[in-house]
């Protein structure tokens, strides 16, 4: 990553997609029953939206580049503070969705992170270091919770979806 400009166009996906997928993980919660970790989905997903306004404030006046999906510079084949697709599963529990959600941070905060180490840009590195503390908070405000949410196993579910082949 060699300029601010693209380091802004991955920052404003990377915070669009941890914000909808935070209000998708909280309405998976929903569903089933009352969540306090849904709740603080609901935060997170906020928290994300700020991060946001924040790339954007950042962005404006810039010229931001319009990525196509297989451009952006992704440690993986996706944004790093999305959760594995195949990982969400409407049965897990609190403690589940908290784990899958702290990967989210863990991976936007070594995405951050990573950028930061990797330039000898003044500006890049600051704004880098800075989206990266961020990410931080979030992971030592996810780990707390997990120290506090018990492990009850899988939600049942009393009728399970069918497939008919």
């Amino acid at each position: 990553m060699n300029s601010l400009e693209l380091f802004l166009a991955h920052a404003l996906r990377l915070e669009e997609d941890s914000a909808v997928q935070y209000d998708e993980m909280a309405d998976a919660l929903s569903v089933h029953r009352k969540s306090e970790v849904a709740r603080l989905f609901r935060k997170m997903a906020h928290y994300s939206r700020l991060h946001l306004a924040e790339a954007e404030r950042r962005a404006a006046g810039l010229d931001i580049p319009r990525l196509q999906p297989w451009e952006y510079q992704w440690p993986g084949d996706d944004s790093p503070e999305n959760a594995p697709a195949g990982e969400a599963d409407y049965t897990m529990n609190d403690r589940d969705a908290l784990r899958l959600a702290l990967k989210g941070e863990m991976g936007a905060y070594a995405f951050y992170s990573g950028v930061a180490a990797a330039t000898a840009d003044a500006e890049l590195k600051a704004a880098a270091l800075e989206f990266a503390d961020e990410e931080r908070e979030h992971v030592a405000l996810l780990e707390d919770w997990l120290t506090r949410t018990p492990d009850t196993g899988p939600v049942l579910d009393l009728d399970p979806p069918a497939a008919i082949a």
